[in-house]
């Protein structure tokens, strides 16, 4: 009976170290989330997973080991009613911690049929959608889990994104209030592949409910028309650029089924270049970088000028996209080379190390900007600067905190009303129709998928008389339409 006491105590440990991780790495999880990472490859640092198990599996071991020593002088019944009572506060306090209710609630769901979409839903193909006389180029940075959030300084003290907040103030921001702000996470864009697809096909990344049916032979939502699938049909030259491999969540799939842009990720410049595995040394603190197999934002950026040039010189209309790294899970890399320190502490640790990522990653973006607004190809061009989804993690933001997701519009073709850019209620899944009429092109209705031009007066969906909420309960539930999208048939 000792040995089954262990072991009650090993799984009760095990649940709830687990339970704690999880929350402390990726924030609040949801359903979908889970189901997708769980179904999808990741190409995931060793890292990350030796960072669980140090975390759960080898300080369960050893309580376990030193309690089994150390109680061999009591009662196997005291010593089995005391693991029983450890087992079970700690399923409750796991229950509590991941949210168990809500995560079986969401899969309740997926398993109602409603008809959202068909309310909703605007086919992007039967849409007559009118290109500008003269076409204009398409720089998007999506800056990784970037958040209004942090020029508040009501919250951390600081305005921690000055480059990017004034670009915003000089620039077109959409924001949720009448400040910087942006807009609000959705069920289906919480994390990076899921907001890519939202801001691209204005619609979420939504799993059925057998997650494993997913597996995308046809093609990754090959019955989505997204953001390049109309730029091709306008003869532009498409480009994607990250710093690690496109094989990761599916998102080689994803741009293979929408008119193959040209993909220059790790894979392409570790060959190209002869890149070298980043030998990560630990942060000072508790933060270790996830990535090993990277290029890390300042040469992303510098890669970004080099490819942007050539591609400029075709002469064609060309859609650059891109994705920053540097703030994943909001501590991801420092760039010690390139970057002040700002925010001191002792051991520059916890939040002060947050920061001065963050704003790293502020300074290095705002260069770029400039730099592109050096180059002959910027008076025909635009830049949109988005943030993917929230910062996942609990290490400097608490629930009561008004947050929001980045965005600015540089160089549009079309003056938006000011009345337009403030207090508004919209989300991810608005960022593809307003690119486009930002662009010059007319949308007849300035509605594609789910989503509605910001700029056309017209109200979103959550402002049209649906809660945020109301709408994340829509979207769990089944839906023929979603399924033709998402399977293509």
């Amino acid at each position: 009976m000792r040995i089954f006491s262990m072991f009650l105590i090993f799984i009760g440990y095990m649940c709830a170290s687990t339970a704690s991780w999880m929350i402390g790495k990726f924030g609040k999880l949801t359903y979908e989330q889970i189901m997708f990472h769980a179904n999808m490859p990741m190409d995931t640092d060793v890292r990350l997973i030796l960072s669980y198990l140090q975390n759960t599996v080898m300080i369960a071991t050893i309580l376990v080991i030193v309690l089994y020593v150390s109680t061999s002088k009591i009662s196997k019944k005291h010593c089995f009613m005391v693991a029983l009572a450890f087992f079970v506060a700690a399923m409750c306090w796991t229950y509590q911690k991941l949210n168990i209710g809500s995560l079986l609630t969401e899969k309740s769901n997926l398993q109602t049929v409603g008809n959202f979409y068909e309310q909703h839903y605007v086919e992007p193909k039967s849409v007559s959608i009118i290109p500008p006389h003269k076409k204009r180029n398409l720089i998007m940075i999506f800056a990784e889990s970037m958040e209004s959030t942090y020029a508040n300084t009501e919250y951390f003290d600081d305005n921690i994104i000055p480059g990017l907040t004034k670009l915003a103030e000089e620039n077109i921001n959409f924001s949720h209030n009448d400040k910087l702000g942006g807009f609000k996470n959705l069920k289906g864009a919480k994390y990076t592949m899921a907001s890519l697809v939202a801001q691209n096909c204005a619609i979420p990344l939504r799993l059925p409910i057998e997650a494993a049916r997913f597996r995308p032979q046809n093609g990754f939502l090959p019955g989505a028309t997204c953001l390049y699938d109309i730029l091709a049909k306008e003869d532009y030259s498409l480009v994607f650029m990250q710093g690690t491999s496109e094989k990761s969540y599916g998102l080689g799939k994803f741009l293979k089924t929408h008119n193959k842009p040209q993909v220059f990720d790790w894979n392409y410049y570790s060959k190209r270049d002869h890149l070298m595995v980043n030998k990560v040394k630990k942060q000072k603190g508790k933060y270790a970088p996830l990535f090993n197999k990277v290029i890390r934002d300042d040469k992303l950026f510098m890669y970004a000028k080099e490819k942007i040039t050539e591609v400029a010189e075709e002469g064609k209309p060309f859609a650059f996209t891109m994705m920053t790294l540097d703030t994943h899970f909001g501590v991801e890399h420092f760039d010690s080379k390139n970057c002040e320190i700002k925010y001191h502490s002792k051991d520059f640790l916890d939040d002060h190390y947050f920061k001065n990522v963050v704003s790293c990653s502020d300074s290095q973006i705002a260069n770029f900007v400039d730099w592109v607004k050096q180059q002959p190809f910027y008076k025909d061009t635009e830049i949109v600067i988005v943030g993917d989804h929230l910062t996942m993690g609990d290490v400097i933001f608490n629930d009561t905190m008004d947050r929001s997701v980045y965005n600015v519009y540089i160089n549009p073709e079309v003056a938006v009303d000011d009345a337009l850019t403030q207090n508004r209620q919209f989300t991810a899944l608005d960022t593809m129709p307003t690119i486009l009429e930002t662009m010059g092109y007319k949308i007849d209705g300035h509605k594609l998928g789910l989503g509605v031009s910001l700029m056309s007066g017209q109200k979103t969906l959550i402002e049209d008389g649906i809660t945020i909420d109301q709408l994340n309960n829509e979207l769990d539930k089944q839906s023929k339409i979603y399924d033709k999208l998402l399977f293509g048939k």
